[in-house]
């Protein structure tokens, strides 16, 4: 742990670091999206800290935000609950699908207890550019690293859609086959699992199962 992580915490931490990021990049000033441990004593306390990564907000309207505030207020949108399910699962050794909504308040925990990011700050449409993300990758690519530190997870959960996206957060992440179609690597002390966008079609109990089978395969256990 870097010294000064013993002097503050991981929040106060990232909130130093948005604050330099948004006042370096002009683009992001006025509209910068925060995001990061959404409740950093329910993630110091998890039996596994998470770290999801996605693209950008779904907010055309470009308006400032914090994932953080938002997430410990409710679950809201299809993005946030099949994040709030996988999140379930990773914590309590994947029940049955259909137990994780017998009680909302449990997936409700189960999303306040991991960390979020985004690559690209500030809003976009529902559909991400190609060469707009690829551009904010390489403004962000420093800062993005020093947050993933700061976090510092256990497993990392990418849905960046695009590979040229994944491999260029991860330039040195020797990516091999999870057995399940799905790649895993190791970045630091951190296994990675390049997945599905939260928002994919695929069907819920799908997913779920499919990154169930992948925490459990001797791939996923061997990295």
């Amino acid at each position: 742990m870097d010294f000064n992580q013993t002097l503050t915490s991981k929040t106060d931490l990232l909130n130093d670091l948005f604050d330099k990021w948004e006042n370096s990049i002009p683009e992001y000033q006025g509209k910068f999206v925060k995001d990061g441990i959404v409740d950093e004593q329910l993630f110091l306390s998890a039996p596994t800290k998470i770290l999801f990564i996605a693209k950008e907000p779904n907010n055309p309207n470009q308006d400032a935000g914090d994932f953080r505030e938002w997430w410990r207020e409710e679950i809201a949108y299809t993005f946030s609950y099949r994040i709030a399910e996988w999140s379930y699962g990773l914590l309590n050794n994947f029940p049955q699908y259909d137990d994780i909504w017998a009680n909302k308040g449990s997936a409700h925990k189960a999303i306040q207890s991991i960390a979020f990011m985004n690559i690209k700050k500030s809003g976009g449409l529902g559909n991400s550019e190609y060469d707009r993300m690829i551009e904010h990758l390489e403004k962000n690519f420093d800062f993005l690293h020093q947050q993933i530190d700061i976090i510092s997870p256990d497993i990392i959960i990418t849905g960046t859609s695009w590979t040229e996206l994944r491999n260029g957060l991860f330039p040195t992440v020797n990516w091999t086959n999870s057995g399940y179609g799905v790649a895993i690597g190791r970045h630091k002390n951190a296994k990675v699992i390049d997945f599905y966008h939260p928002s994919s079609r695929t069907a819920p109990s799908a997913s779920y199962s499919l990154l169930q089978n992948i925490i459990n395969a001797d791939q996923f256990r061997q990295l």
